[in-house]
């Protein structure tokens, strides 16, 4: 066997300080790290993990409020939106409300006013109504007062006496109690037909002013048809013109 020549043992021993140099190498390596994970430098570690983990809580709390914030702002943002879209639509409502309340109260002010008007012809047509029947009933008792009133039995015994005439003057006389019949029936039916015409003017729905008004004898005022409206006690009485349809002044009430 040969010996190994010493440029091999030199190589062999380089070889051998160069695998011992890496040895050493990773050992140190090794050994620094297990140095620096230590129980003191992980309880260092402990408050710079604790303040990041509130850093990243809070930096979470703050994205999530306004990200929040951000959401309500779009939701006022749209309520709004719609509520001035409700309050346009209620001012055009309103608007429109009111004119036709404007419409409907020119309406209101002009029905009155034919109301009114219609009442005022009314008044003066039942006033003129009520002094007629007045008259008429004045008349029928001027009429009624000219003579005796005969009943029908008295007019009877009547033509029985007339036999003793000459033929001439009894049919004269009995022509004249069938005039005086006649009128007598036409008197009653006519007061009876006042009556009934005096109840329909009652339910003629007049002012009250008119209907207490109190019908006079005709002419009895400078010629005119009136009807009296009593006055109180320390005031004189007004006098309502028929045929004019108005009350007199103080100076046309003076009789002349």
């Amino acid at each position: 066997m040969s010996n190994p020549s010493v440029g091999t043992i030199e190589a062999e021993i380089k070889q051998l300080e160069r695998d011992k140099l890496a040895e050493e190498l990773t050992q140190l390596k090794a050994s620094g790290k297990r140095q620096w994970i230590t129980p003191t430098a992980l309880a260092s570690l402990v408050p710079l993990l604790a303040g990041l983990g509130i850093w990243l809580a809070n930096e979470v709390k703050q994205y999530n409020e306004a990200f929040q914030a951000l959401a309500e702002r779009d939701a006022l943002r749209v309520d709004k939106t719609e509520l001035q879209r409700q309050k346009d639509s209620l001012n055009q409502e309103i608007e429109t409300l009111l004119a036709l309340k404007n419409d409907y109260a020119e309406q209101a002010r002009d029905l009155q006013a034919r109301v009114d008007e219609r009442q005022q012809q009314l008044d003066a047509s039942y006033l003129r109504a009520r002094f007629a029947s007045a008259e008429a009933r004045y008349a029928l008792s001027h009429v009624e007062g000219m003579g005796p009133r005969l009943e029908r039995g008295d007019l009877d015994r009547l033509r029985a006496a007339l036999g003793d005439l000459p033929n001439a003057t009894a049919a004269e006389i009995d022509r004249v109690f069938e005039l005086y019949a006649l009128s007598s029936d036409m008197i009653e039916a006519t007061k009876q037909t006042l009556k009934s015409f005096s109840e329909a003017l009652d339910q003629v729905p007049v002012s009250e002013w008119a209907r207490a008004l109190k019908p006079m004898p005709a002419g009895w005022l400078n010629g005119r048809n009136v009807m009296e409206e009593q006055g109180s006690d320390d005031s004189a009485p007004r006098y309502y013109d028929v045929d004019e349809g108005r009350f007199l002044t103080p100076e046309e009430s003076r009789p002349g």
